[in-house]
């Protein structure tokens, strides 16, 4: 089972489309799936093996909760070399382990990069929503209530990969929420009055997903066994973001570097001053175009290295992007059709045999290619590879 590769698989069987016109940023949404849909998104082996590599870990990436209380770090870190010079407090197994037994819930935090399903699991959202997707993954267990009734400043994705889970979703919703003091100081008397009442009650599975947008007050609680899942937090651009640009430009504004007056009369001036070259400064044609490209690159840098591909061509592996085609033929013309409509692209008769290899396999390296047709010349197959990512029914992967 292949991770899902876009906001179509992610959301199945309900689809991008109708999820977007929907639910985004409106209302809830809990998706059942099968057993195995995210299977290779986080398995136990995975988890183990990566809590394993203990050099990864801080008190700041990883992180325990017991009966909605912090654990402080003291309890269950130990002072260790740093990977870049000095000290850091890491977690130690002994101490973690003896907490989890406890029912503590685990946080570890930041995981989208640690391994290549979770970058592409978190670049599918991020290319379909045109947001920065951060994902931290939650271990619990025993009945025990990790965090008290609350709410998120960004959209959530919890995506439930074991054990079982009951969430509570409440109607209370808090209005556009940032990742500010304003927010984050406020007090569990709060919450408790602005959660309001209960809308549903979730239990999630293996392969379900909740969706929740950000404000929407929420709780959870795992069943008596272990409980894991994976929170795919995604954040938009904001009008505040319009402020960070607006500052760097306002830096060439004499206006907007002067002293400000002292005199009451000449301050309301000066405001009224700033307020219009502000305004006039947003009206330009350029402000529109750099914000527009500050929205279309609003998303994490994924890089991957692709050894020894970078230095054997031989090695070069492609991810398949062709969920959904199919190659057809009619009255001896062979082209590429999505499955369900009878329009195609055609494909050359010389190179279907490849095409068909290739949209089989959800990826490949070249000298795969190169194996499995070995009478046909290199410059062909190369063409091949460049038309077809030209189709973009190819990416180079690591």
């Amino acid at each position: 089972m292949a991770v899902p590769s876009s906001l179509d698989e992610i959301m199945a069987p309900l689809g991008a489309r109708r999820f977007i016109d929907e639910h985004l940023g409106q209302k809830p949404l809990h998706l059942e799936g099968r057993p195995e849909k995210f299977l290779d998104v986080m398995s136990w082996d995975v988890l183990n093996r990566l809590l394993s590599t203990t050099t990864t870990w801080s008190s700041a990436s990883l992180q325990l909760v017991l009966d909605k209380e912090p654990i402080p770090p003291a309890q269950y870190c130990a002072v260790a070399p740093g990977r870049d010079g000095g000290s850091v407090l890491r977690p130690d197994p002994a101490r973690v382990k003896e907490l989890l037994k406890r029912g503590a819930t685990l946080v570890a935090n930041d995981i989208d990069q640690l391994t290549p399903e979770l970058r592409a699991f978190s670049q599918a959202l991020e290319t379909a929503l045109g947001g920065k997707v951060q994902a931290n993954l939650y271990l619990s267990s025993k009945r025990r209530q990790g965090f008290r009734a609350h709410f998120d400043t960004h959209d959530v994705f919890a995506v439930h990969c074991a054990g079982e889970k009951v969430w509570h979703v409440y109607e209370g919703r808090a209005e556009h929420p940032i990742a500010h003091p304003m927010f984050k100081t406020l007090g569990t008397e709060h919450h408790e009055k602005a959660k309001g009442a209960l809308w549903k009650e979730v239990r999630l599975k293996p392969g379900d997903l909740l969706y929740l947008p950000r404000g929407q007050y929420h709780d959870a609680l795992a069943d008596d066994g272990a409980c894991m899942h994976i929170a795919f937090g995604v954040t938009y651009p904001i009008g505040l973001d319009v402020m960070s640009w607006l500052f760097e430009r306002m830096v060439a504004e004499p206006t907007a570097r002067a002293n400000l007056p002292g005199e009451a009369d000449a301050l309301a001036g000066r405001l009224r001053a700033i307020g219009d070259r502000v305004a006039a400064v947003l009206a330009e044609p350029g402000a529109l175009a750099d914000i527009q490209r500050l929205m279309a690159g609003y998303r994490y840098a994924r890089e991957s290295y692709d050894l020894p591909g970078l230095l054997d061509e031989a090695a070069e592996r492609f991810a398949v992007k062709a969920s959904g085609l199919k190659l057809v033929e009619a009255g001896g013309r062979w082209g590429l059709a999505r499955v369900g409509t009878r329009e195609a692209v055609e494909i050359p008769v010389a190179v279907k045999d490849m095409v068909a290899w290739v949209i089989a396999r959800p990826g490949f390296a070249k000298q795969e290619l190169v194996t499995a047709f070995p009478k046909e010349p290199r410059a062909k197959l190369d063409k091949l590879l460049t038309d077809l990512q030209r189709m973009r029914l190819l990416d180079p992967a690591a």
